[in-house]
């Protein structure tokens, strides 16, 4: 009868781990699928650890252990651990308080019923002060994070990121199935605990149910080993050691029983991640800090929560995004590798205008092709088809010889000339005026009161890696309203694409062949002019280059950065301006360098409020093309050479 008592108690509170280790799985199912065998031995490992170690050390290990054989990683694994002892807390403290209204007097049941309830109600607040309180809790995160190395800062963030992820995701696991787990788990472990108890009495202990749940759960028994616990009851020494055997004996059998070689190559079978949440979208892991930086600083906390909840069910290979307000990430699912474009709130509305463009012209032109689009009043996000063959101008013209990079670029001019031809309109007089009122005018004033541009702007001279050129006062004549509309006078209307930089357009690899992206429709006065000019902002400002500089010099009327212009690019640019001019009139490609400097004063307010360090050598790009301008069309005797910067 004896022996029939002991694997009684020993076979429920197996069962009792057994739903345990469910309930485990469900926390980890949101993200990934539950290695069942792995979480059964970090299970039994923690659990035969508590048994020698104090302070419940064991539940570090089972972490680790666990953590080391998932996706996610220790992180997630250490805050499901944390969410698993979070709700053993609630539990002991209503088995306690049911102890106490049930009217059991012992001092220690009378204690630990305080103090459960009290670390109970203590966690309860813990989670909603960190609630309530998100930013100054995120900072103080991130500060106790950021005294170790990149590497460890990152685990420390990531950890922190999945205890918040944790809790915060309960909701997408079933409820009523972790209630009903939790609550077999406990009736498991009562009834094992009260057959333990009948045992020990027959033994002639003065052993109970009650006597047993103080042993393990106490408040004097948290810092204690289950050994120690054991040892401390008084009991007699075959009785201590039926207990330390029954409390060992269960981990290790499940420990062995999740030991054969079909349980191990089952974990290893490829999975389908398509319905997991991902604790981070990002693969690199210079990525993963840049953003839980972002997230710990709470500068922006609604963009980084609608960032998360747009980009859970994809893997963000890499972030290509830009110059723009517009996100733009190369990312896979089940489905394959893409493109996914996205803005939040006004960003949003105007990324939907560039959606509607590509829609209307599609037909027209050579365009990405758009797989899905989700468009919300609060956001706007299209994912574009990825072809490996593919690849941005700046990369093929670098990779292939001058031939090719003329012939892709003739085909643009050639494409492109057909929309112009088929919605060729007057040009707006109205729009012009507001077009150099606001591109203009109003990004001058910008430029003349900011502070990062002061000393530079003042003088009539400026030097730019030690050659002089004339500064924007010596050249202000070329701006003014009167001067623009004399030269804008031969521009016609018509659909443009708007943004027609060389990193916008994608070669496909074979002879000519290409396709747009990322149009931009807030251009107010729309010639094809502008058109030409966003390839003279590449290939004639070094746009793409400026973009690659990291480290700029300023001071006075002076200008230093790594110019690294390519003479890849100058055979480009001298192509160009030959087919400009062979298709155009002079006047015609005089408006379209002077469009080129409205495009730089366009970029520079943007570059001095997103990147004010580098702003100066965008402004030193500005002045460099103004003075080409000045020299091929506004200076008496001006001189002929094609390449200012020579």
């Amino acid at each position: 009868m004896n022996a029939l008592l002991f694997l009684g108690a020993v076979a429920a509170l197996m069962v009792g781990h057994g739903l345990r280790i469910r309930r485990w799985g469900r926390f980890i199912g949101i993200y990934e699928e539950p290695p069942a065998g792995a979480l059964m031995r970090a299970l039994s490992l923690g659990f035969a650890l508590n048994f020698v170690l104090p302070f419940k050390l064991g539940d570090l290990c089972r972490a680790w252990y666990a953590g080391r054989r998932m996706k996610s990683g220790v992180g997630l694994s250490l805050a499901t651990v944390i969410v698993d002892r979070f709700l053993d807390v609630l539990a002991v403290a209503l088995l306690f308080g049911g102890l106490r209204l049930a009217g059991v007097q012992r001092e220690l049941v009378q204690e630990s019923a305080r103090f459960y309830l009290l670390a109970a109600a203590g966690v309860l607040a813990a989670l909603l002060l960190v609630r309530v309180f998100s930013t100054q809790a995120k900072r103080l995160a991130m500060a106790a994070a950021s005294i170790f190395n990149d590497r460890i800062r990152l685990k420390s963030e990531r950890f922190f990121w999945s205890l918040i992820n944790a809790f915060r995701d309960l909701r997408h696991v079933k409820l009523p199935l972790v209630l009903l787990e939790t609550a077999g788990m406990w009736l498991c472990y009562i009834s094992s605990y009260a057959l333990m108890g009948l045992l020990l009495t027959r033994l002639g202990a003065a052993t109970d149910l009650v006597e047993i749940i103080v042993l393990l759960f106490s408040r004097s028994s948290l810092d204690l080993s289950s050994l120690r616990a054991a040892w401390a009851g008084g009991a007699a020494a075959a009785e201590q050691v039926i207990l330390a055997l029954y409390l060992l004996l269960p981990p290790v059998i499940l420990f062995a029983a999740a030991l054969p070689r079909r349980l191990r190559s089952a974990e290893s079978a490829p999975r389908d991640d398509a319905h997991y949440l991902k604790i981070l979208p990002q693969i690199d892991e210079r990525d993963q800090l840049s953003f839980l930086d972002e997230y710990f600083s709470a500068r922006q906390p609604d963009v980084v929560s609608r960032f998360i909840a747009l980009n859970r069910d994809v893997s963000i290979i890499e972030d290509c995004s830009s110059g723009s307000n517009a996100a733009t990430i190369l990312c896979m699912d089940p489905s394959g590798i893409f493109y996914r474009k996205y803005a939040f709130g006004a960003d949003g509305e105007k990324l939907h205008e560039q959606l509607r463009w590509l829609r209307a012209h599609e037909g027209r032109l050579p365009l990405c092709e758009i797989l899905r689009e989700d468009v919300t009043d609060d956001y706007c996000c299209y994912d574009m088809r990825y072809a490996s063959e593919a690849v941005g101008m700046f990369q093929f013209v670098h990779s292939h010889p001058s031939a090719a990079g003329e012939k892709v670029l003739f085909a643009v001019l050639d494409a492109m000339e057909g929309l112009y031809a088929e919605t060729d309109r007057p040009a707006d007089p109205e729009a012009l005026d507001r077009y150099i009122q606001t591109k203009v005018t109003a990004n001058l004033e910008r430029l003349e009161t900011a502070r990062e541009l002061h000393e530079l702007i003042s003088g009539d001279t400026l030097t730019v890696n030690h050659r002089e050129y004339k500064n924007l006062p010596a050249l202000r004549f070329l701006f003014e309203p009167a001067h623009l509309r004399e030269v804008f006078a031969p521009d016609r209307c018509c659909d443009i694409h708007g943004d027609l930089t060389v990193e916008n357009i994608i070669c496909t690899g074979e002879p000519g062949g290409f396709y747009l992206i990322d149009p931009n429709t807030g251009n107010v006065h729309d010639t094809k002019f502008l058109d030409y000019a966003k390839l003279l902002q590449s290939l004639h400002g070094g746009y793409e280059f400026m973009m690659k500089t990291g480290a700029v010099s300023a001071s006075k009327n002076s200008v230093d950065f790594l110019s690294t212009r390519s003479a890849a690019y100058d055979e480009l640019f001298a192509a160009l301006r030959r087919e400009l001019e062979r298709r155009l009139t002079p006047a015609e490609v005089r408006s379209i360098f002077y469009h080129e400097l409205v495009h730089w004063l366009r970029l520079l307010p943007y570059k001095l409020r997103k990147d004010p360090n580098r702003a100066p050598m965008f402004y030193a790009g500005f002045i460099m093309a103004a003075n080409d301008v000045y020299r091929w069309f506004e200076e008496d005797g001006k001189d002929e050479t094609r390449d200012g910067r020579s």
